[in-house]
């Protein structure tokens, strides 16, 4: 069973639906789809809108979002949370109806493909894969970064960002019955100068500190797809400069970017070649992951 796995990377995940789509173009389509983060949602929306016409409307979604849609900041949330009244500066509300209206949907298992969305427990730092129930509450806590988002209540837990257990949930696609996994991340270059703002800052140092959990995850998983005579396939990221974590005009040439790095390093895929390519994501450095 094949399927596609999507990491977290906010903004980013634009070049994950320029990916999909070159992938879909080139005969390669999922029978499941696990996602953290932004690339749940990613995930949940080829799941509802599968095949090629699915990845074009997942573009044109992209390329229409605003700061607005997904960080509405509001003078009076900001002060709440910073002054500790909440626990969180942003609400989720703009959050939710944007996934009822990509969607529309209310339950996971009402998709077309099976997907998951994975959290993580704020409490135990456990990941929590949730394949069944409420949409909405599902991403909103596979997204929900510690202290922008609230955390999300559910089935008596409480859920946070799914990138802090899951950056790529491999280990979660494996468990879920998957033996060939195509692994699209959202990989940038390193930066020549610290993010601007607090709340940049905070979703950088998430990155850092999950980057080597990535790697370990992806280590294992190659092994354990191989034994079950699959493969991890690590499609490359194009590793533009990570724009500020706001900024949603790029979308258009991320999503682009994404579709022409996966278009090139499927050529050499289906040729049988080895994706080279993947040696330079440097979330991958010294990480052994091929396609036998």
């Amino acid at each position: 069973m094949a399927a596609f796995v999507l990491s977290g990377g906010g903004n980013l995940g634009a070049l994950q639906a320029g990916a999909m789509h070159a992938l879909v173009d080139g005969g390669i389509e999922p029978d499941l789809l696990v996602g953290s983060s932004i690339g749940a949602l990613n995930a949940a929306f080829y799941a509802t809108h599968p095949g090629v016409a699915g990845c074009q409307a997942l573009e044109r979604a992209w390329t229409t979002l605003r700061r607005r849609d997904v960080f509405p900041f509001e003078i009076t949330g900001l002060l709440a949370g910073f002054l500790g009244f909440r626990d969180h500066l942003v609400a989720s509300r703009r959050l939710r109806e944007l996934i009822r209206l990509w969607l529309g949907i209310e339950r996971i298992e009402d998709a077309a493909l099976p997907f998951a969305a994975v959290a993580t427990d704020a409490l135990s730092g456990e990941p929590v894969v949730m394949t069944h129930g409420d949409v909405a509450s599902a991403l909103l806590a596979s997204a929900a970064i510690p202290g922008l988002f609230p955390a999300v209540r559910r089935d008596d837990r409480w859920l946070v960002d799914g990138s802090l257990s899951a950056t790529c949930p491999v280990k979660e696609a494996l468990d879920l019955g998957a033996d060939s996994l195509y692994v699209l991340t959202t990989a940038t270059t390193p930066r020549r100068t610290p993010p601007k703002g607090a709340v940049a800052m905070a979703m950088n140092s998430i990155s850092l500190v999950t980057a080597k959990l990535h790697r370990s995850q992806l280590a294992w998983a190659a092994r354990e797809a191989e034994a079950r005579g699959g493969a991890v396939w690590v499609v490359p990221s194009p590793e533009p400069e990570a724009p500020s974590p706001y900024d949603f005009r790029r979308s258009p040439e991320l999503v682009t970017a994404g579709y022409q790095c996966t278009a090139r390093w499927l050529a050499g895929h289906v040729a049988g070649a080895t994706p080279t390519e993947q040696a330079d994501d440097p979330f991958l450095e010294n990480t052994d992951v091929a396609g036998r």
